[in-house]
Order: C-alpha cells, then structure tokens, then sequence
C-alpha cells in the first residue's frame, strides 16, 4: 500500500472510525450496554492498529529529485523526472518512525558522476539504491523505485534551425477548396543528443486530421516529440487556408520543346482549352502566363499520328486541371543548312 506518512494514516483511520460510530450512536438511544460495546470496540480497533504495525509491511514514498552540478551549456532534451517513487519494507513501527523524522524527502543525483558522451544520463535502479543507501537502517529495507530506471538525454549547447512541416489530413466541404497551410514560426531550434543531431532535417507537427472545413481554420499545433530531442518552441500556430471555389477555363498557346536544331514542330490547333478549379480570390489573379502547356519531341515516338500535351507549370491554388483536347496532330518539317 502507499501512503504519505504513517501517522496520517493513523489519523484518518481512527477519525473514520469514530465518525461513523458518532453517526449510528445519534440514531440509537445511549445505555449501558451501547457504551460498554463502544468502550471494547476502541479497544479491539487498538489492537487491530498494533497487530498491523508489528508486522512487516510494505509502502511506497514519493522522493524529489534534484540533478545538481549540470553545467551550465546543457540543455536536457528528454523530461527529467521531477518525482520517483521508492518502494520500502519493514515493520509498520520502523516505517512510522522513519517517515516522522524525513519530512523533506529528497534524492540528490550529481550529474557529473553519471554524464556520458553519448549525450545522456542512465539512472538504474542500481544507481536509486547507491543513492539511498544512507536513508535507510537494518529495520527499514530498500526494495524497488518506480520506474525503475530512467534515461534523460541532454545537449550540450549544439542547436540548427529546421523547417516545421505540416503532418496531416485535410477534407474540406463541398464546393470549398484548401488554399494552404500557414505555419507560424516556419522553422524552429532543434537541440538533440549527439546520436540524434544529424538526422533532424525537419521538424513535424502531430498529425491532425481535420475534416469539412468550409472556413480557415486557426489552431495550435504541438510538434512531434522525439525522446533525446528539443525544439523551441515546442508548437507552432497553424492557419489552414480555405476558401470557395469556381472554374475557369483558359485557352493556352502550345509551346514545343526539346526539338532539334535542323527540325520545325508544328501542331494543330496551336493552342489547346485547360478547365480547373481555383478559389474565389485567385479567379481574376490567375492568367495564361502562369501556365506553360508543351509538347515534347522527345516523347513522340516513330509512327504516332498524335502527339500529347503536357503541362511544365501551374500556378499554385490549382486544382483539378483538365486538357482538352488532351493530344493533337502534327508535322515536323526538315530545316535545311
């Protein structure tokens, strides 16, 4: 059982008990055989508490933890434990009169002694029992912590500055469109331990998964923790951009790449119908000089009457484009020197 000091325990035992009997004595008319029935249930209860604390017994105690001589470059990157629970046996009046005389609990652990240049710190509960082994006498025994053991990773100072990237699902309404995800800050310090530094190139958020947006959305997004790795900050402003969106049709000219010197391409039509989707805003924004619709005399291979258009460029926003016609005809002609 746990229990924070043994008198405690007592007390609020004994105040249960007598409060009850108070509560079943207000409803019974007081005689004679009613007190001596009280005055041998005391008695019996006392005992009962005697028996209890002559036996061995086991209780858990919650210790601080205080990790001193960190130099002042080291930044932990994983959470040190503020607390652990220390697991102890012996007889229940051994046990009481331990806890009456270590009111401030505490275990100290000297960074120093236990730092490593793998960049973190190993508490076994070998370590837990060292460090205890001058709280406890013959009557008192040291059995276990809780947890364990622990790991607390830590940096030396070393930083770099990584982009923050997006992790996640978005579903927006109907007839809505997703304009973009803002991120606020862009990019964060990274501090890790040295098995971790070089393989932090980005920083993630939880992944978050929100579904039928019809309006931007302004939220908070914590990043992705790694154990033995810090960013600051530790979340970043999120904007998810939508808005609602129309189609626009835009007639482009047809443009040829990839054709030898000696050679003309030429197609029919010249130019070519895109369809596609874009938000309300971007309508009137978006033109036929953000688009670049090509054919590729690489991709014509002996034979083909048709050759396909392919589109080099879109403007962001654009979503759900369509060529029409999707292949036209063609002829080379020969240049001559």
């Amino acid at each position: 059982m746990y229990i924070e000091s043994g008198f405690e325990y007592l007390r609020i035992r004994i105040t249960g008990c007598y409060r009850r009997l108070i509560g079943r004595l207000r409803l019974v008319k007081v005689n004679r055989e009613l007190l001596v029935f009280f005055v041998f249930l005391c008695v019996a209860i006392i005992f009962w508490f005697l028996q209890t604390f002559k036996e061995g017994m086991n209780i858990g105690i919650d210790y601080n933890v205080n990790i001193y001589n960190v130099p002042k470059n080291v930044i932990f990157t994983s959470p040190v434990p503020e607390t652990i629970k220390v697991n102890i046996s012996g007889r229940g009046f051994a046990i009481l009169e331990y806890l009456s005389k270590r009111r401030n609990k505490t275990i100290r652990v000297d960074f120093s002694e236990l730092s490593s240049a793998k960049g973190y710190i190993s508490i076994s509960s070998a370590v837990w029992r060292n460090l205890l082994a001058k709280e406890f006498d013959e009557s008192v025994r040291f059995v276990s912590t809780t947890p364990s053991s622990v790991d607390i990773y830590y940096s030396t100072g070393k930083k770099k500055r990584v982009s923050v990237i997006f992790d996640g699902q978005i579903r927006t309404g109907q007839q809505h469109l997703l304009c973009g995800v803002e991120l606020t800050p862009d990019s964060v310090d990274v501090y890790a331990s040295i098995n971790h530094y070089d393989s932090i190139t980005a920083a993630y958020t939880e992944r978050g998964i929100f579904s039928g947006l019809e309006d931007t959305l302004h939220t908070r997004l914590a990043l992705k923790t790694i154990n033995g790795v810090k960013y600051v900050p530790d979340s970043v402003d999120a904007n998810i951009c939508v808005n609602l969106f129309t189609e626009k049709t835009l007639s482009l000219p047809i443009y040829c790449e990839n054709i030898p010197q000696n050679k003309i391409l030429r197609t029919f039509p010249l130019s070519a119908n895109v369809t596609f989707h874009v938000s309300a805003a971007m309508f009137d924004l978006v033109s036929e000089n953000d688009f670049a619709l090509v054919v590729d005399y690489n991709s014509i291979r002996p034979g083909d009457e048709k050759c396909r258009l392919q589109m080099r460029s879109k403007p962001e926003g654009v979503t759900n484009l369509r060529i029409y016609p999707e292949t036209v005809e063609y002829i080379i002609e020969q240049v001559e020197e």
